[in-house]
């Protein structure tokens, strides 16, 4: 049993197919993403990254495997190499190609390099608030991998699930900015008047739609629960570390959100060890 475990089971997404509120609620939040991604046009996740990610979560995997679809990406396999050949892999011989450059690196640094590719490429650059979302993002996904049980390798479903807990935020600003700027950090009231559904269930839902593990969407959905357990409580820990950095996640507050709840550790060591790791990260994904 791993430190995820205590989530629940069945996904807190309204199930369709029996003809009640559930297909009501579902039915909404499909309309709503599909009439959002027309509106700002919104991308799906990569290809490439889907099939990386699974890839590089299977331990029988070889590192030519893993090549030949990160290859296919030339921006991805741009960054593996660049990352590669950092002073944090120092080698006698900088790795030439891709393959090198993964054995190099490793599988887990390999998907977390992955996952935030993918994502940077759904947050538009250019945009001072896109870009704030996606600092939140990446600093919530850093304090995750912090918070991660032991036994999970670095860049998994932890980092992953930080990363994309508020992706509703981000569909919410593409499709209607000025009722982005009227939302606080988790005012799910308001959410509903102008969206119809809270940003953590239209996140979830749009993770099941690209396929992304259901655990991670479950957590996405979960992050705002209380109380909350297993993974939503580490992205729930995560996020308060991004707050309380300074990288919000909305257009009005970067003040940490009132949780106390979350302080039954201490947060601070891992809040100073995210922030300077950060400002490498962030240089990656420019």
């Amino acid at each position: 049993m791993d430190g995820h475990s205590r989530s629940r089971a069945t996904s807190p997404i309204p199930a369709a197919g029996s003809g009640g509120p559930g297909d009501e609620a579902r039915d909404r939040i499909r309309t709503f993403c599909e009439e959002a991604a027309v509106r700002c046009d919104l991308p799906p996740l990569p290809k490439v990254a889907m099939q990386a990610m699974a890839l590089t979560a299977d331990p029988a995997a070889k590192a030519g495997d893993v090549a030949h679809i990160v290859a296919s990406d030339q921006a991805l396999a741009a960054r593996v190499l660049s990352i590669s050949r950092s002073a944090v892999y120092m080698r006698r011989q900088a790795p030439r190609t891709v393959q090198d450059a993964i054995v190099t690196v490793g599988f887990e640094v390999v998907r977390q390099m992955v996952v935030t590719a993918a994502a940077r490429t759904v947050h538009g650059k250019d945009d001072p608030v896109a870009e704030a979302l996606w600092a939140h993002a990446l600093v919530t996904a850093l304090a995750a991998d912090e918070l991660r049980p032991q036994g999970e390798p670095r860049g998994g479903t932890s980092f992953i699930a930080g990363l994309l807990h508020d992706i509703g935020r981000l569909v919410f600003y593409l499709s209607d900015a000025a009722g982005f700027a009227r939302l606080g950090h988790h005012d799910d009231v308001l959410e509903q008047q102008l969206y119809g559904a809270g940003h953590a269930v239209v996140g979830g839902y749009l993770l099941e739609v690209w396929g992304v593990d259901t655990k991670i969407a479950h957590a996405v959905v979960e992050h705002h629960a209380r109380p909350v357990y297993g993974l939503a409580a580490c992205v729930a820990q995560a996020d308060w570390i991004a707050h309380h950095l300074g990288f919000g996640s909305t257009a009005a507050e970067v003040r940490a959100p009132d949780a106390p709840e979350y302080r039954r550790q201490d947060l601070a060591p891992i809040a100073a060890r995210v922030a300077k790791t950060f400002e490498m990260e962030r240089r990656y994904f420019a």
